[in-house]
C-alpha cells in the first residue's frame, strides 16, 4: 500500500448511555450504564431481562416522516448517526465528494425488526395489509443503499455482514479504500437493533445472556456470567490526512495497521487456544509497523462472558509478553452492551477519544479479580494517562476476528 495517512475526522453516535460523540465520551468517562430493563416488550418469561435500549431517539430530528416510516430502525440510527458525522468533521457533500465518496457500513442483523414486524402483520391481519416498503425496509443490505440516497452519494456502497466484527470491517474497508488511492474520503460504521423479544427469545436460548439484575454486563470479572444485547450505531468520517489538512479539517486519529483471521472452529464459542485471534493482532501490528512495546491501550472485544474474557486474555498475554502487565485494557461493553454489527465502530470512537483526552475510561460492574484475567482492566474508575497507541479487538460469532490500530493524530 503506498505512503498515503488515513485519519477520522468525525465521529457520529447514537448508543444506549448517550447520543453523539461529546454526550458518548462524558458517559464513558463518568462510568455511565445504559443497561437497564426491558421495555420494548415483555421479558417475564425469560430467564434474562436486561438490554441496552436507546430510548431517547427522535428520528423526527434527522429525517422527515415518510423515511422515517419506510426504513428499519436500525437504517434511522444509521442515517442520524451519519449526519452527526459529517457535522462533526465540517464536511460539506460536495458534487465532487458525493460522486467519490464510498459506503461501508457493518451490520449483524440490520432489518429483522421490519422483518418480524411485517411477518406479525401478515399471519395477523393478512398479506394485503402487509407494507409495500417491507421487503426493502427487511434487506440487511438496505441500510448502504438508504445512505446512499438520502446523501445522494454516487460511490461504491456496500454492507459488510460480518456478525460483531461488522462495524470494524465496514472501518477497514474504508481505510483500504483511502490507503489505495481509490478514495478521498469514505463513510463507514456499524447499526444494529435487534430488540425484538424472537431475537431475544433466541439469545436466552442460546445461553450467552447474563442473567443478572443489575451491574452487568461485568467483563472479565469473577462473577460475570454473559453478555447483554443492545442497540446503536456509529458512523465515522475517514479521509486522506491531505485531503483532510487542505479543507482544514478537525483530525480525531489516525488509522495505522489493521489484521483479519477467522478461527474456522465454531459459530458460538471462541477457539480455545486463541491462536487466530493473536494471529490477528499480530498481522494488525505488523500492518502498523510497530512493536507491542509501542501498544499503551487495548480496547477489548470484552463481552461479559467466560469463555471470551478468559481467552481474549490469554492472546492479549500471548501478543505482548510481560508487557501486558503495562497496558491498560479496557470493555467499553460494560456500560453500552453489546450492540452487534455497531459494537466495533463505537469501541474504535472510544479509543479515538482516549488518544485525545489522555483519559482511558473505566470498566464498570467490576466486583472481584478472577485468576484467569490477571491485567489492568481499569476498575470502576478512568484512569488519566497519555496514550499514543491504541488496538480496537473485535471478535465475532463464526470467529472472525478483526482488529484495528489507532494513532493520536500529530503532524
Amino acid at each position: 500500500m503506498t505512503d498515503i495517512r488515513v485519519v477520522i475526522t468525525g465521529a457520529g453516535v447514537i448508543a444506549p448511555n448517550a447520543i453523539g460523540r461529546k454526550e458518548f465520551w462524558k458517559a464513558l468517562e463518568e462510568g455511565r450504564s445504559g443497561i437497564d430493563e426491558i421495555s420494548y416488550f415483555d421479558h417475564s418469561i425469560f430467564p434474562s431481562h436486561l438490554a441496552g435500549e436507546v430510548r431517547n431517539f427522535d428520528a423526527s430530528l434527522y429525517m422527515d416522516a415518510k423515511t422515517a416510516k419506510r426504513v428499519d430502525r436500525s437504517t434511522q440510527f444509521a442515517i442520524a448517526a451519519t449526519a452527526m458525522a459529517l457535522e462533526d468533521a465540517k464536511l460539506e457533500l460536495t458534487r465532487e465528494i458525493q460522486e467519490e465518496a464510498p459506503v461501508y457500513i457493518g451490520t449483524a442483523m440490520s432489518g429483522h425488526i421490519s422483518y418480524i414486524e411485517q411477518l406479525r402483520i401478515y399471519f395477523t391481519k393478512g398479506y394485503k395489509k402487509v407494507s409495500p416498503f417491507a421487503a426493502v425496509a427487511c434487506f440487511p443490505d438496505a441500510c448502504s443503499g438508504q445512505l446512499s440516497i438520502f446523501f445522494k452519494l454516487n460511490g461504491p456502497a456496500q454492507t459488510i455482514c460480518a456478525g460483531c466484527a461488522a462495524g470494524t470491517n465496514a472501518v477497514i474497508e474504508a481505510y483500504k479504500s483511502i490507503k489505495t488511492g481509490s478514495a478521498r474520503t469514505a463513510i463507514a460504521g456499524g447499526t444494529d437493533a435487534p430488540l425484538s423479544e424472537e431475537i431475544y427469545c433466541a439469545f436466552c436460548q442460546s445461553k450467552v445472556l447474563s442473567q443478572k439484575t443489575e451491574k452487568t454486563p461485568s467483563p472479565f470479572d469473577a462473577t460475570r456470567d454473559g453478555i447483554v444485547i443492545s442497540e446503536g450505531a456509529a458512523i465515522l468520517v475517514v479521509e486522506s490526512l491531505s485531503h483532510a489538512l487542505e479543507r482544514n479539517a478537525p483530525v480525531l486519529g489516525e488509522i495505522i495497521g489493521y489484521g483479519e483471521t477467522t478461527d474456522a472452529y465454531n459459530m458460538a464459542g471462541p477457539e480455545p487456544t486463541g491462536i487466530q485471534r493473536a494471529r490477528a493482532v499480530k498481522i494488525a501490528l505488523r500492518s502498523a509497523g510497530i512493536t507491542p512495546e509501542e501498544v499503551d491501550y487495548v480496547n477489548a472485544h470484552g463481552t461479559g462472558t467466560v469463555s471470551n474474557d478468559s481467552n481474549e486474555t490469554n492472546v492479549i498475554k500471548e501478543v505482548f509478553g510481560e508487557h501486558a502487565y503495562k497496558l491498560l485494557v479496557n470493555s467499553t461493553k460494560s456500560m453500552i452492551g453489546h450492540t452487534q454489527g455497531a459494537a466495533g465502530a463505537l469501541e474504535i470512537i472510544a479509543c479515538l477519544l482516549a488518544l485525545n483526552e489522555s483519559i482511558v475510561h473505566p470498566t464498570i460492574n467490576y466486583s472481584g479479580k478472577d485468576p484467569e484475567c490477571d491485567l489492568n482492566y481499569v476498575p470502576n474508575q478512568a484512569v488519566r494517562r497519555e496514550t499514543k497507541i491504541a488496538v480496537s479487538n473485535s471478535f465475532a460469532f463464526g470467529g472472525k476476528n478483526s482488529i484495528i490500530v489507532l494513532k493520536k493524530y500529530e503532524e
